[in-house]
């Protein structure tokens, strides 16, 4: 799953783990003999730390903007659940979700724009 997707609590979650599995990896090569590729590895690790630490301060203080984003896209989920149940919940136009129209005479045929179902239709 994307980081873009996950809760705030979740991504949260996601950089102390990062930050965890980078100390022990700072650990691990720091007790090794020092060579060049160690250091670049220590140097790489510290950028990544660098970055979850950012990202991580980012996540534990959000600014106006973030907060307010945060907000309008609860809002806007909320809104299209919303308005997805209230096209469950309609029925067919022109039978108003019985199933039946009446016919040329006095009885019932099924409804041609649902089928019978009494379900609305969307026609693309």
């Amino acid at each position: 799953m994307a980081f873009e997707n996950l809760t705030p609590a979740e991504q949260i979650r996601y950089c102390q783990d990062k930050l965890a599995r980078i100390d022990e990896l700072e650990t691990q090569i720091r007790s090794m003999p020092s060579t060049r590729q160690n250091l670049e590895t220590l140097r790489d690790l510290a950028t990544a730390r660098h970055e979850y630490t950012k990202a991580l301060k980012r996540l534990e203080n959000p600014s106006l903007w973030q907060r307010t984003n945060r907000w309008v896209n609860e809002w806007a989920a909320g809104d299209r659940a919303k308005e997805a149940a209230r096209k469950r919940r309609r029925g067919c136009v022109s039978c108003h979700g019985t199933g039946q129209v009446v016919g040329a005479g006095n009885w019932f045929e099924n409804c041609v724009t649902c089928g019978g179902t009494g379900e609305h239709r969307e026609y693309h």
